[in-house]
């Protein structure tokens, strides 16, 4: 299910991380990758570094650079075999 947002406006993302045994473990690093269509009408990627804060990594993504429509979303960090992934749906302010 997408998260409804709208075009221009600044979107936080803050996961945790937890093993195979549901426990919180803290990794090294975390990254989101957004992917969308911009402006120009091409497909456009953004790579942000997050940060982390005690067990939680955070970022955020200003949509002003995307055109309405989804945008698809996936955050990893080493030692994870999954990306943690979802949907934005962009839509007119």
């Amino acid at each position: 299910m997408p998260y409804n947002i709208t075009q221009g406006s600044t979107v936080e993302f803050t996961v945790e991380f937890l093993d195979s045994n549901g426990d919180v473990t803290v990794p090294t690093s975390a990254t989101l990758t957004i992917v969308y269509t911009d402006t120009t009408n091409s497909t456009a990627a953004d790579v942000v570094d997050m940060s982390a804060s005690g067990s939680f990594f955070t970022a955020t993504w200003g949509s002003g650079v995307a055109r309405l429509g989804r945008a698809d979303y996936q955050v990893t960090a080493p030692g994870q075999a999954l990306p943690t992934t979802g949907q934005l749906r962009i839509t007119l302010r």
